[in-house]
């Protein structure tokens, strides 16, 4: 069965139903930050729904300069990817933000299943797979190809002339460009992934060795092992390290364990936070930073570099051993073999691994998957469902709050228990100075104020995607041999991820061009930042 209409015809329906359909989380912003109801609140929305439609207009149209076969893959896709973008910004509150394009494209097939869920299918059935069968079965009558050339010129002309004609309006745009920008479909992913694949390009350039460093004190017998943990969507204010008043952390609080007080992160996205964390830069970093990121450096120095990992989103780094939490869960033959899926795979065979290391200089870099959402559900083994009932589906927003809160806290819960395992294994090597420490990545929203997950820019990003919670552990001999006490390497301020990569030079008695005593916890001169 098919149903002719002609094509001007339909480039204004599918134009106009991309935007019936797809304008929720645009608009309900729009109507927020505008004048509304006044009549320049009026002209505000007015003028930009109608500049959507003449450039949806206009993109449909433009395609068919290539054929109308692709004028109707074009419409087919539009409706496929804006479906799948607004679930995902309805059900999580998410943008389509550079950062999160960042996000999606470097997502990995475990990520991916934990969004599947059977409202995705329900939902893309009809914002998704009628539309596209209803293209399928138009027959569209075409018009000449200059008239098809006319008529996308045409629609630039009236575009350029609205856009003039309102250009009062343009300073309103411009001041809510970010929370705007990121919600209206198809624009948000296209010019975002555009942004995201630049700024790759930049990453993957020859990066910036850093200058020779040297160490300036020696240990002769003693070896040093230093790791540093990043974790994954952690928010401080769900530490009871931090007076949350749950017990989250009950594991480490029986460790001795420095809380440094609570700062911000440098961005809300694993990408922008492990470049602030890995490179000496630090919060001034940039996603794209070239610089030589610390396991590199520190390899390149002599130092032994495990890197052990269950996620993904760090810059290009160099190890003497990497390996990913399923391949280690793999190679177990035992009885007591770690969950492939989950962090503690990463502590597995650890212990061994550096008891048998002939290196007196040991970092490791574990990158947990800690609290990744949605699936808080499925971070943490069922015996440490210690707060329940919990959410148990990726589609949070079905959950109550208390449900979401309690799934969350549990995979907190959990990271702590093998923090603490960590503390304890490194505790079985008596004559080794050691050192622990732990930042998140980012923190998380579990539907404040509507929103879920991260990825927010920093100047809408709620506090609790910022807030981070930064652990340290000293060993009695690294404390002794430092002259150091859990007190003593407390920060007046700064941001949290200033500190790790100073730190773990510190810690190896290390010193460069680039090392700046200010960020080291471990440096009892440290001047004032």
């Amino acid at each position: 069965m098919t149903f002719k209409m002609h094509q001007y015809l339909f480039v204004a329906v599918v134009a106009l139903a991309q935007m019936l359909l797809f304008q929720g989380p645009f608009l309900e912003f729009a109507f927020e930050v505008s004048d509304w109801p006044s009549s320049q609140g009026i002209l505000q929305i007015v003028s930009v729904e109608i500049v959507q439609f003449l450039l949806l207009a206009y993109l449909v149209i433009a395609m068919s300069v290539f054929g109308v076969k692709a004028m109707k893959a074009t419409a087919m896709l539009l409706f496929a990817v804006n479906a799948t973008a607004y679930y995902f910004m309805t059900e999580f509150g998410v943008l389509m933000t550079s950062g999160m394009m960042a996000n999606i494209l470097g997502t990995h097939t475990r990520e991916v299943t934990d969004l599947l869920h059977v409202g995705l299918f329900v939902h893309l059935f009809i914002y998704a797979i009628i539309p596209i069968v209803l293209i399928w079965m138009v027959e569209i009558q075409v018009v000449r190809f200059w008239w098809r050339m006319l008529g996308g010129t045409s629609l630039l002309f009236i575009l350029g002339g609205w856009l003039y004609a309102t250009s009062h309006t343009w300073l309103w745009y411009d001041r809510h460009l970010t929370g705007l920008g990121a919600r209206v479909l198809p624009w948000s992913y296209i010019v975002n992934t555009g942004r995201h694949l630049y700024y790759k390009s930049l990453s993957e350039r020859r990066q910036v060795i850093l200058p020779k460093a040297e160490f300036i004190k020696e240990s002769p017998g003693r070896k040093q092992i230093v790791v540093l943990v990043i974790g994954e969507a952690a928010r401080a204010d769900n530490f009871s390290l931090y007076g949350y008043e749950r017990d989250t952390n009950p594991f480490t609080a029986q460790q001795n364990i420095a809380a440094i007080p609570v700062g911000l992160s440098c961005g809300t996205s694993t990408l922008a936070g492990t470049a602030c964390i890995l490179t000496h830069e630090g919060s001034e970093a940039s996603e794209t930073t070239t610089n030589e990121p610390l396991p590199n450096y520190l390899m390149r120095h002599g130092i032994e570099t495990i890197y052990r990992t269950n996620n993904n989103g760090l810059p290009p780094i160099k190890s003497t051993s990497r390996k990913w939490s399923a391949d280690i869960a793999k190679s177990c033959t035992g009885n007591d073999c770690p969950a492939e899926r989950l962090d503690e795979a990463l502590m597995y065979g650890l212990a061994d691994e550096l008891r048998q290391s002939d290196s007196d200089k040991i970092f490791v870099l574990l990158h947990l998957f800690g609290s990744h959402g949605p699936a808080y559900f499925e971070q943490y083994p069922k015996e440490f469902e210690q707060f329940s009932p919990v959410c148990k589906t990726v589609q949070v927003a079905d959950c109550s709050y208390e449900e979401l809160v309690n799934a969350y806290d549990n995979s907190i819960r959990f990271t702590d228990y093998l923090l603490a395992g960590l503390i304890q294994d490194l505790q079985r090597f008596p004559d080794t100075d050691s050192t622990m420490i732990y930042v998140s990545d980012h923190g998380q929203s579990l539907g404040e104020a509507g929103v879920y997950l991260h990825g927010l820019p920093n100047a809408i990003a709620p506090a609790f995607q910022r807030r981070i919670p930064f652990l340290v552990w000293m060993s009695e001999g690294f404390q002794q041999n430092r002259g150091l006490s859990n007190s003593a390497i407390i920060p007046a301020e700064g941001f949290p991820h200033d500190f790790p990569f100073h730190s773990v030079m510190g810690a190896f008695n290390m010193r460069s061009d680039i090392y700046k005593p200010q960020f080291d916890l471990f440096n009892l001169d440290r001047p004032a930042q």
